[in-house]
């Protein structure tokens, strides 16, 4: 949408200001080279994209949230939801720690946080029923799962009334 003050943005509104990007210092800093073109950012989707086992060809932000209708399990959905915001915090998150305050964050650190958050994911749904494949997801982000309660059977003893 537009929103984010990158260096392309910032040149829409008027405030013409020499940009480069401050992760990989190669190009001019946009949002499609951050969160998707830059060597930092390909780097760790191409850690998701591993961990699916898919390519990561990423060309929009549709193709990463198309992610999430690969899987028909609910917390495997969760899961993938979780990964991708905590991924573009993250790249967000580490280019201003670069630009502000100088400090270089190594995606492999980056990929760390965004396991441990996404683990968190872990306790807000119920699962019905899981393939092997969304078995492997869920142990993959350390995601415990969650099977739905037994139900509770009650022994009934029944008599046949009394005849008067």
């Amino acid at each position: 949408m537009g929103k984010l003050p990158t260096g392309e943005n910032l040149k829409h509104r008027g405030c013409n200001l020499p940009s480069m990007c401050s992760l990989c210092c190669k190009t001019e800093e946009s949002s499609f080279h951050l969160f998707f073109e830059c060597i930092y950012a390909v780097n760790i989707w191409c850690w998701l994209a591993s961990l699916l086992n898919m390519s990561s060809q990423f060309q929009s932000m549709e193709d990463i949230w198309n992610l999430y209708n690969r899987f028909s399990n609910l917390q495997c959905k969760l899961v993938i939801n979780s990964a991708t915001i905590n991924i573009l915090n993250s790249i967000w998150y580490d280019r201003n720690q670069r630009r502000f305050k100088d400090k270089l964050i190594h995606w492999k650190s980056s990929i760390s946080n965004i396991l441990a958050n996404v683990s968190l994911a872990r306790n807000i749904s119920t699962t019905i029923s899981i393939s092997m494949s969304d078995f492997t997801l869920l142990k993959k982000f350390n995601v415990m799962i969650h099977r739905p309660r037994n139900p509770k059977i009650i022994e009934v003893i029944w008599h046949p009334p009394i005849a008067q």
